[in-house]
């Protein structure tokens, strides 16, 4: 494919910025052109802290996936996640729809109840998602597509995803400071669905689990539609940190102890093997009980898995979707996970990684980018959700920001080599 709309997704993460840029040809056909995955700073839990950081990590990821793309970049659709997005349940009725009983119910009128089942938000709060559920013509419910039905009151029940416009506000300026425009946004474990879950596992009924660097973020999907959300402030740092300070080690070498000999079940350890690790002297490694290691990381496993279970509890569910649950994210990737969940939640229990798509690099093929190429997804397959944002850089065009990357690739490849 060499002409097909470009689409364009970055996902600004605790640990890492990844850049996708896709390529979909007229009949249809996705194909990945450009990847880019940098270093995360100036990120903690989601929140962006040090902005200038965090834009120069855009900034890199953005070049390393757009070198050779010799075409100005589309609006970029990002993720956003963080403790401080909330999800409400809201309803509207649209009375009286016609006096004539022979007229049925159209695209407009479905828009309009929509609209009006929009929650009101406070002061610093921004309202990024309000997804239908069900529709109620007359007195018959579980409608899906109420438009081509008659009918005299039409209902909508929705659910909606706010969070603070500050947080929203800041990690769109760090993309818009790149000389790059923000197109849309989505919630996270919205986008990661797109990219781990079948349609029939949202109708059935599930529970998704994406463990990023920053935090848990948690999505039920019931009837095809999701019903339910919330943020869990524990991910890959968390397990990470707790090595750090139990062992005092350096957090790279307790990462990479987690990396290559984390368990999530200490028993599955020999408890005679040891691991290397460098301490902060930088002098010979020290050796610490891999069996430890896998104690703490069980304390912390454990922790995560009944705050899911509580979060699923204060959904309202009182068991178990028939799904089960589906964790994905780069904290799935922890051995012993699966085997633990499955000893704690009842029903199906699987580790996911993002459906394969022509031209995604092998190592991306991996739950720990379920997220970002579920943004891409969404943006492709929700093209009419932009949000309000133009960009404190927006001149009406990418060129300059097109020409600014060019220039800063040449730059990096230069320094590479």
């Amino acid at each position: 494919m060499t002409n097909g709309n470009l689409y364009m997704a970055i996902d600004v993460g605790t640990t890492k910025v990844c850049t996708l840029i896709a390529q979909v040809s007229p009949d249809g056909e996705l194909e990945i052109i450009g990847t880019g995955v940098e270093p995360s700073r100036g990120m903690k839990k989601g929140l962006v802290v040090e902005i200038d950081e965090m834009k120069q990590a855009v900034v890199n990821s953005v070049a390393q996936a757009s070198e050779g793309i010799e075409r100005d970049l589309p609006g970029a659709c990002i993720g956003v996640t963080g403790a401080h997005i909330i999800s409400v349940h809201t309803s509207a009725t649209l009375p009286n729809l016609n006096g004539d009983p022979n007229k049925v119910i159209t695209r407009a009128e479905m828009d309009r109840v929509i609209q009006l089942s929009h929650p009101k938000v406070n002061a610093g709060q921004e309202l990024i998602h309000v997804i239908p559920q069900n529709y109620i013509v007359d007195n018959v419910g579980g409608v899906r597509n109420p438009v081509g039905l008659k009918g005299h009151q039409l209902t909508v029940e929705s659910h909606a995803v706010i969070g603070e416009a500050t947080s929203f506000d800041n990690v769109v300026r760090s993309v818009e400071n790149s000389q790059l425009q923000v197109k849309s946004m989505v919630l996270e474990p919205l986008a990661s669905a797109e990219a781990v879950l079948s349609a029939e596992e949202k109708e059935t009924g599930v529970v998704l689990v994406d463990i990023g660097g920053g935090t848990a973020d948690l999505a039920i999907f019931i009837g095809g539609a999701m019903v339910h959300t919330a943020v869990i402030p524990v991910g890959g740092f968390q397990f990470t940190n707790d090595l750090v300070i139990s062992l005092g080690i350096p957090y790279e070498e307790a990462d990479k102890a987690k990396v290559a000999q984390g368990h999530a079940i200490p028993d599955e350890v020999e408890p005679d093997e040891m691991v290397a690790v460098k301490g902060y002297d930088e002098e010979l490694p020290h050796m610490v009980r891999a069996r430890d290691i896998s104690r703490i990381l069980n304390d912390r496993t454990d922790e995560l898995l009944r705050l899911v279970l509580m979060k699923v509890k204060e959904s309202g569910l009182r068991v178990m979707p028939p799904a089960g649950v589906t964790f994905t994210g780069g904290g799935a990737n922890l051995r012993g996970l699966e085997e633990l969940a499955r000893d704690m939640f009842p029903g199906p229990v699987r580790i996911a990684q993002p459906k394969d798509i022509l031209g995604l690099p092998e190592e991306l093929k991996s739950p720990t980018y379920s997220t970002s190429i579920g943004i891409l997804l969404w943006g492709i397959h929700h093209p009419t959700e932009q949000i309000a944002y133009r960009g404190i850089n927006d001149n009406g065009s990418n060129g300059k920001g097109r020409r600014w990357l060019q220039w800063l690739a040449q730059f990096i490849g230069a320094a590479r080599n």
